[in-house]
């Protein structure tokens, strides 16, 4: 996949993307928008992190989903991905489910649209400020890794939204990463430290993904259930714990401009400390994140 440049996307600076104005920082495109917490970077590099990470969940999740949804899905329903990202999970998906119909949506305009299948449609829209389509609109709706997207309460609202686009007896799954390294190291756990000051300061709560099951509950959602996921980071973990090192590569430098921007992090203290972190502690510690994912039924 070709990079786009940096000086290609700052001529973007000032284009709105479902009314979402983005600006250049650090050579990264970020959301500059009241209405949008996201604070991780838009961009072609992200696309890549975000092509690993799926290619990484599929492993672990032997699959795409744990819904119980593979016959209608081969029958034919409509599917709506919220923060799609690039795609990557609508894409494979349809791809799958020929007879199903597909609905990407993410503020920022990074789909994969070469040879886009005929069941796939991209739309950019803010799942913060709410969802435009029409009560009971789908079968069956997927979400993942909002945690750094979404503010508390439009954690909460977002899943209302959700409930409300839902068929009776939809389905929903939300698969979330909890920013915090379990049994980590003094480089891993300086970087969680400033991560964690970073989304406080912007309303986000790094450990929403142990309250989406009790969020999903108030918002009156049956059948809950919630698997818990422990990934390692480097060698130690096998093929998971290299791939997942190779995604830390990527998402921590993504991350810089976040934690330089909202904590006292200088730039060369961050480098430093991810350089320390990824080259040395995560070949001597056995590091590793823990994921939840949460389905139900309406």
């Amino acid at each position: 996949m070709e990079t786009t440049t940096t000086t290609e996307f700052r001529n973007e600076v000032l284009k709105t993307t479902a009314n979402t104005t983005f600006r250049i920082s650090g050579g990264r495109r970020l959301a500059n928008d009241a209405n949008v917490a996201y604070i991780l970077p838009s961009d072609q590099d992200e696309v890549k992190r975000l092509k690993l990470n799926h290619d990484l969940w599929k492993e672990l999740m032997n699959g795409l989903y744990k819904s119980d949804m593979h016959e209608q899905l081969e029958k034919g329903i409509r599917v709506l991905d919220v923060g799609c990202g690039p795609g990557w999970w609508t894409l494979d998906m349809a791809a799958l489910y020929p007879n199903s119909q597909f609905v990407g949506i993410d503020m920022a305009d990074v789909f994969v649209t070469k040879d886009l299948p005929s069941n796939v449609t991209f739309k950019r829209m803010n799942a913060g400020t709410g969802l435009d389509f029409d009560d009971g609109s789908f079968d069956f709706v997927f979400q993942r890794f909002l945690v750094m997207g979404l503010s508390v309460d439009q954690y909460s609202s977002s899943v209302a939204e959700i409930k409300r686009v839902l068929k009776p007896k939809g389905a929903i799954e939300i698969l979330e990463l909890i920013n915090d390294y379990s049994n980590a190291s003094p480089a891993f756990a300086r970087i969680t430290s400033w991560i964690q000051q970073a989304m406080d300061s912007r309303g986000l709560d790094s450990f929403i993904a142990d309250k989406v099951s009790s969020i999903l509950e108030t918002a009156g959602f049956q059948t809950i259930k919630d698997v818990n996921y422990d990934v390692p980071i480097g060698p130690w973990g096998g093929e998971p714990g290299e791939m997942f090192l190779a995604i830390q590569k990527l998402a921590l430098p993504a991350v810089k401009v976040m934690v330089t921007e909202l904590t006292s992090a200088t730039p060369q203290e961050y480098d430093q400390t991810v350089q320390q972190a990824l080259i040395e502690e995560a070949h001597s510690h056995q590091v590793s994140t823990r994921f939840r994912l949460i389905y139900a039924t309406k």
